[in-house]
């Protein structure tokens, strides 16, 4: 027998925010039967044409032009509220390799995880980095140490290699930054909409109207908790039934499931035409609830090691917590606060830099970015002429932060050092950056320029009612 999950996908005042609807009514009863009926059929009657998709080698899969199993229409419909249009352009025909997809390459030195630096590093090529490496701090609050004091030169079409702060995403990559979730279609994002307010572009839905001095990590997200690494399924609402949750638990999931030789990867997890070089939602939602789904709710463990062991979402890139800089409780996950800012309190801890001291600093690197090059790692195996190994030159890149209003990072506060990437907040807290002095830091003005409001990337921007 074979378990068919739906989830059927509409749109309510789109093109801001989508829904996804499911009910137990008669009406969607009989809809899963008929098409539990079309599908047994069309099952049958390809069964002789099935294929093998994986052997001992690493991930296999029979055809290099991605299409979805779902072609009906039925599938079509479900699937748009969550879907980009790309244009299809001419039948690439079959890819260099049409029967094998390479493994993933693992690092040794970190307990034979995916080598996500390099990963990340073939989606996003990095400018050359110093030749004794990144700028260091001599502790939080210290100087940059005489050896380690050099940062990157910027190049065109190249990133970051030194990255200190959250400040500068979804802007050129010039600038320092990289692109947000937003930009990366991360389907579990669910940002906050552009409208001036504190938080703007982050996850957390902080009110229009909300003072200036609110603690943003304080706002809601989209999500229902049932815990810190826990949240409920709904189907019944105006967001995904998964809701917010991190990258890295996506990443996790595809990454098991690409290296476990049960899936037709090409065949099975691609529609270029709606999602471009991005794995498919329904597909995604299936692997995360496979990977982490516990009765009615999606349950994680955070991103590290536990009692030296990597958690079910280790991600080494985060570099959270560091002795001894993070021994007084002053860090924020990943992000580095000082003393005095941790003590402060109100001050939103993304606001804060990432690793800056010791070997690891400037080596952060998000998860989104890693699952962001995950999938194109994948899609340009399976569709190499649409789906360009950089992300620049992907689909996701046309267009990229070419005018402020296609620019989907956060307003900035007011930093200790407005010319320095590793500053910390100014106290007392001020939003938002005044951007004088030659600040390198955004504010309104850098990234709204005249306009009162801007318009995000529907459904990732999300302005419908949080729960």
């Amino acid at each position: 027998p074979t378990t068919i999950r739906f989830i059927i996908f509409g749109c309510r005042n789109c093109p801001h925010h989508h829904r996804r609807i499911g009910n137990s009514s008669t009406i969607s009863i009989m809809k899963f039967l008929i098409a539990s009926i079309i599908i047994g059929v069309a099952a049958a009657s390809s069964s002789k044409a099935s294929k093998s998709i994986r052997g001992s080698k690493g991930a296999k899969a029979k055809g290099s032009k991605a299409k979805s199993s779902k072609s009906s229409s039925m599938s079509t419909s479900m699937s748009m509220s969550m879907s980009m249009s790309y244009p299809s352009g001419p039948d690439p025909g079959p890819g260099p390799d049409p029967d094998d997809l390479d493994d993933l390459p693992t690092n040794a030195d970190d307990f034979d995880e995916p080598d996500w630096e390099r990963i990340i590093e073939i989606a996003f090529p990095t400018w050359d980095v110093p030749a004794n490496g990144c700028p260091r701090r001599d502790g939080l609050d210290g100087p940059l140490l005489d050896e380690y004091s050099t940062f990157p030169t910027p190049e065109t079409g190249k990133w970051n290699p030194c990255y200190y702060t959250k400040a500068f995403a979804g802007l050129s990559p010039e600038l320092g930054g990289y692109p947000t979730p937003i930009d990366t279609k991360y389907p579990y994002e669910f940002a906050a909409p552009y409208n001036q307010q504190p938080g703007d572009g982050s996850t957390h839905h902080c009110a229009e109207d909300a003072p200036a001095d609110i603690d943003v990590g304080s706002c809601p997200k989209v999500k229902l908790g049932c815990g810190p690494d826990c949240v409920e399924l709904s189907t019944d609402n105006d967001f995904s039934p998964i809701g917010h949750i991190p990258p890295f638990v996506p990443l996790a999931a595809i990454k098991r499931a690409y290296s476990s030789g049960e899936h037709d990867i090409c065949n099975d997890w691609f529609d270029f035409d709606t999602r471009g070089c991005h794995i498919t939602i329904d597909k995604l939602d299936e692997l995360v609830i496979a990977d982490f789904g516990v009765g009615n709710t999606i349950q994680f463990q955070p991103p590290i090691l536990l009692e030296g062991v990597p958690s079910s979402t280790y991600f080494k890139l985060e570099y959270g917590g560091e002795s001894p800089a993070c021994d007084k409780g002053n860090c924020r996950g990943p992000h580095y606060c000082s003393e005095d800012v941790a003590n402060a309190g109100g001050i939103w801890g993304d606001f804060c830099p990432y690793v800056l001291t010791g070997e690891n600093a400037g080596l952060y690197r998000h998860p989104h970015l890693a699952l962001a090059a995950l999938e194109l790692w994948i899609a340009n195996q399976c569709m190499p002429s649409k789906c360009p190994s950089k992300w620049l030159d992907s689909p996701d890149g046309d267009g990229y932060a070419k005018t402020v209003k296609d620019t989907t990072g956060i307003v900035w506060i007011e930093m200790d050092d407005n010319k320095d990437p590793m500053a910390q907040p100014a106290l007392p807290y001020q939003w938002p950056n005044k951007e004088e002095d030659g600040s390198i830091f955004p504010g309104i003005n850098a990234l709204y320029g005249t306009a009162a409001s801007k318009d995000g990337t529907s459904p990732y921007v999300y302005d419908g009612e949080v729960p």
